[in-house]
């Protein structure tokens, strides 16, 4: 099967690194070393046909503002479909796409719409929170595991490994049509405990700080309006569990990977 994979980011390297060993598959992304080097927010054309097209370009969620959710998520979409000429999309999207009020979560919606409109055949992949090396955000509280102490946030994540991701998506490639699948991992837990997870894969303990909602909201709003995370909307991704009762990864994968 002849794939195009649009991002070169830590998901769409994990996508390109598994499709290799039995599809032939050519990559798309901004940066040097892609086989098509182009940045989808502007309109371009790619003369090749491919079975399937796996759109993974996006942006983080609460790192931008929602000019740049837009410009990305709904007119870079746009531009992707209508440059590339594939006979199926495969879109990564996110839990909560249309049910928050954040730029992320509605450019992401509208970016679905688009999808569904200008695709005959399409599968809209909504996982929560994807871990494994590479992940922007898991990285940042990486990196802060030297601290020793992290904010005790209740809300609550179901990660899933990004190999468990991988795999559905293979099998997303012939399979699926016309569906949007929710995908969790095996347990659902606090963004505090994952932080003591991921301290602790550093060697170093972590206190949990309780940090009020209301502090939490105070805190944010001083630093409105720089760039994400310290936005005011930002407020709404704390308080938004990411989780499903759904878990179509369960039934497709059967036994999901452990957090660590």
């Amino acid at each position: 099967m002849k794939v195009l994979v649009a991002g070169r980011g830590f998901i769409g390297k994990n996508i390109v690194s598994k499709l290799r060993e039995n599809h032939e598959v050519k990559t798309l992304d901004k940066n040097p070393g892609a086989t098509y080097q182009q940045d989808i927010t502007e309109n371009f054309e790619i003369g090749e046909e491919f079975d399937v097209l796996i759109h993974t370009v996006g942006l983080a969620p609460g790192m931008h503002s929602p000019e740049e959710y837009e410009n990305v998520h709904v007119n870079g979409t746009r531009n992707l479909l209508e440059a590339v000429d594939a006979e199926k999309v495969i879109f990564l999207s996110a839990l909560g796409a249309g049910t928050v009020e954040h730029s992320f979560l509605e450019t992401k919606r509208r970016a679905e719409k688009i999808v569904k409109t200008e695709s005959e055949k399409y599968t809209i992949l909504r996982p929560s929170t994807v871990y494994g090396r590479e992940n922007k955000l898991l990285e940042m509280i990486r990196r802060a595991a030297p601290t020793m102490v992290f904010p005790d946030i209740r809300t609550l994540t179901q990660p899933i490994h990004v190999d468990d991701l991988v795999s559905i998506i293979e099998k997303t490639l012939e399979q699926f049509n016309q569906q949007v699948l929710k995908l969790g991992g095996r347990e659902e837990i606090t963004v505090g405990d994952m932080a003591k997870r991921i301290y602790a894969e550093r060697g170093f303990p972590c206190m949990l700080v309780p940090v009020p909602t209301v502090l939490q909201k105070v805190g944010l709003t001083m630093f409105s309006p720089l760039p994400g995370p310290f936005n005011r909307e930002d407020i709404k991704l704390l308080q938004q569990e990411n989780t499903t009762e759904i878990n179509d990864a369960k039934k497709i994968v059967g036994e999901l990977k452990e957090i660590p």
